[in-house]
């Protein structure tokens, strides 16, 4: 790790080579190229970890890619010379690496377009993690199911594919909607500010509806209303600094799990993730369609793990999980037993169409 991080104070610090040394350098390279064994015709465009020695130097380097997690699935070295934007991104050793990849790379996308009256469609595969209200899911499913929806960008109308029908209807089911997610800022800090500031009304509205089920329910029983509005405040749950961090992670993934979105956003939504006290990164991991992928995760009180899967190599949000890695007292609901698994789903496509029912080409 700590080599990692001494190689990335490396990287930064040198400064990069001018346009006319690496066209006349990548010129050569060509010339050499075609006068021995010919080029493969896909090109492959890997992450990037390379030790600058000089600006011209840069420019002549056969560089290895350098995924994380490497092993035997990892692209083969090649002899292309890296893109501009290849050569500035990072190894990945954390949340905050991981972020400024993305953003990177959603900085040479083109700007996103969409109208109000498009659709974002979203095509997932869900795992059942528990059965007929039984035990929870442990391990991988025996069974999935794959699910479609389309959402007005508006948020005027939703869809979905029922008994091989599309049936349309109006409004929004979701509880972050489309309006609300485009409207996030994509400055990392600014987007975390905006989902803490949501995370606490929302809190605040839960409360008070607590508050008052609670002293209904001890009048009912016949105290007092002052003794049954002291009960209530006692039974109230407690709401801490990591319940707060928890629910601004679900928010941001949730956002990711249901929705097409602007590249840049997406990268502003893992800048987020990294300021979020808690949130790490794993280097290996494998999703519910098993595609291998990086993680973002966030435990609760050492119990509970709220975790999203990442592409490695677009940094593209590939799914979401909870999983229980603790075992944990959950007041009236029983005991949460370490391995359970209480949701798990993966994304397979995103994008935006023209009307409901549409699917990309």
């Amino acid at each position: 790790m700590e080599e990692l991080h001494e190689l990335r104070r490396y990287h930064d610090a040198t400064p990069e080579p001018a346009p006319e040394t690496i066209g006349a350098a990548r010129s050569r390279l060509g010339a050499h190229m075609r006068g021995g064994r010919r080029p493969r015709a896909r090109r492959i465009r890997p992450i990037w970890a390379l030790t600058l020695a000089g600006a011209a130097t840069a420019a002549l380097v056969v560089a290895v890619a350098v995924v994380p997690g490497t092993g035997k699935d990892s692209p083969a070295p090649h002899a292309y010379p890296p893109t501009a934007t290849e050569l500035r991104l990072r190894p990945v050793a954390n949340v905050q690496d991981v972020a400024d990849n993305a953003a990177l790379l959603a900085d040479g996308e083109p700007e996103w377009a969409a109208e109000p009256t498009q659709w974002g469609y979203v095509k997932s595969l869900g795992a059942r993690t528990r059965t007929d209200g039984g035990e929870w899911l442990r391990g991988r499913p025996a069974a999935t199911n794959t699910h479609e929806q389309w959402r007005r960008l508006d948020d005027k109308a939703f869809a979905t594919i029922e008994k091989g029908r599309l049936k349309v209807s109006k409004g929004s089911e979701f509880e972050v909607s489309y309006s609300y997610l485009l409207a996030l800022p994509t400055d990392a800090g600014q987007l975390l500010a905006r989902i803490y500031e949501t995370v606490d009304a929302e809190n605040t509205r839960n409360r008070a509806s607590f508050l008052r089920s609670a002293q209904e329910r001890a009048e009912w029983r016949g105290k007092t209303p002052e003794e049954a509005k002291r009960l209530a405040e006692e039974s109230l749950p407690d709401f801490t600094s990591q319940h707060r961090d928890r629910w601004a992670f679900q928010m941001i993934a949730m956002g990711m799990r249901d929705a097409a979105l602007p590249p840049r956003l997406r990268a502003a939504m893992y800048g987020a993730m990294a300021k979020i006290p808690g949130v790490r990164y794993e280097a290996k991991s494998a999703d519910l369609l098993k595609r291998r992928g990086i993680t973002l995760y966030h435990v609760l009180d050492g119990y509970l793990r709220d975790e999203i899967f990442v592409n490695p190599k677009t940094y593209a949000y590939l799914g979401y999980r909870t999983i229980v890695v603790k075992d944990h007292k959950d007041g009236p609901f029983g005991t949460m037993k370490k391995g359970e698994i209480h949701n798990w789903d993966a994304l397979i496509k995103a994008a935006v169409v023209d009307k409901a029912g549409q699917r990309p080409g």
